[in-house]
């Protein structure tokens, strides 16, 4: 029997470790972000609601939001998916990861709890 084999074993188990990995950690979250395109309005569903519209102005314009993650001190700057990476607003160093924002990043941002009937949702 090969000797390697037990060694091999306890390696995967280290590597893969226990728990969320951090790439399924920076895809989890518990809720949609919103920025209005239209009138700068900041807003966030429950995560099965995806809106249609802004609250504010109904304008369908809308962009899904995402979180840009500083490395330096691992601060979410949340932003419209589609500009690049933005340099951190806590730090101003580059950021270097992308995360989608729980509902407490987007609560942090200024954005508002709304409905599926507000948001024309589905």
């Amino acid at each position: 029997m090969n000797s390697s084999l037990p060694s091999l074993c306890l390696l995967l188990a280290l590597l893969c470790g226990c728990g969320k990995s951090r790439v399924d950690q920076a895809l989890d979250s518990d809720a949609n972000g919103y920025l209005c395109r239209a009138c700068q309005a900041k807003f966030y569903t429950e995560r099965s609601v995806f809106a249609n519209n802004c609250p504010a102005c109904k304008s369908p314009n809308i962009a899904q939001v995402v979180g840009f993650v500083c490395a330096a001190d691992n601060h979410t700057t949340v932003a419209p998916r589609g500009i690049g990476f933005l340099a951190c607003e806590k730090c101003g160093k580059a950021t270097s990861a992308l995360s989608i924002p729980r509902e407490a990043d987007l609560r942090a941002w200024g954005a508002a709890k709304k409905t599926q009937h507000e948001v024309g949702g589905s």
